[in-house]
């Protein structure tokens, strides 16, 4: 059996014999065409939101950033082309660059839901949901006007699609008697996959923040 196994490869037996005496296999016969898959490009828009009102002292801030850094690095790292909002509010909202939104603090009250206009307003008319992935990250120390967050700030969250809302509150002293807007959003939206609240009161529990924020993202893709 072995002396009758053709041991030329197939180029040599062209060359001595033709092409017409090798057969051909079934998939020989097959079209051959280069097969393009479409990767679509991953866009993301991140709106960072900070509570820049009189009781955000620097403590405050200091846990905002710690926590809000890392949560911006690893979308850049996620995503293809990542573009970043940063919106400062006290009793009324504004857009700030990057370098002053860690440091600015204000004299003013409190009005979390003028952020959250401003941030829906900047969605809709720059960053549409079907061609962006959204994010819309808030901070501060769950002091919030009369019932702002009821009447107001958590319908704007139901109306901003977003892959992810997410309120980190930070109380290094501990919660204060009126600050119960963590709460409230928590307790409205529960188990829902694309809300997320962190509770930072020292650096200790910044980790433990990211965690909860970024394992709840994940849980929704």
């Amino acid at each position: 059996m072995e002396e009758s196994v053709d041991r030329v490869d197939t180029a040599q037996r062209v060359r001595r014999e033709g092409v017409d005496q090798i057969p051909f296999r079934r998939e020989d016969e097959r079209y051959r065409y280069p097969e393009i898959i479409e990767e679509r490009e991953k866009n993301v828009v991140v709106v960072n939101i900070r509570d820049v009102s009189g009781s955000m002292r620097q403590k405050k801030r200091e846990l905002v950033e710690r926590t809000f850094t890392p949560l911006d690095w690893y979308l850049q790292g996620k995503y293809d082309n990542a573009e970043f909002v940063y919106i400062a509010h006290d009793a009324d909202a504004w857009e700030v660059e990057r370098e002053e939104f860690f440091g600015i603090r204000s004299g003013g009250g409190t009005r979390i839901s003028s952020a959250y206009e401003l941030a829906k307003e900047r969605l809709d008319e720059a960053y549409p949901w079907t061609d962006w992935n959204r994010y819309v990250f808030a901070a501060g120390d769950s002091e919030n006007s009369s019932n702002d967050t009821e009447e107001n700030v958590i319908p704007l969250m139901g109306e901003i699609d977003a892959n992810l809302h997410a309120y980190v509150e930070t109380q290094p002293s501990g919660n204060a008697i009126n600050a119960t807007h963590a709460e409230e959003v928590e307790n409205h939206f529960g188990d829902s996959n694309n809300v997320a609240v962190a509770y930072v009161s020292s650096p200790e529990d910044v980790t433990d923040a990211i965690y909860e924020i970024l394992s709840t993202e994940d849980s929704d893709e």
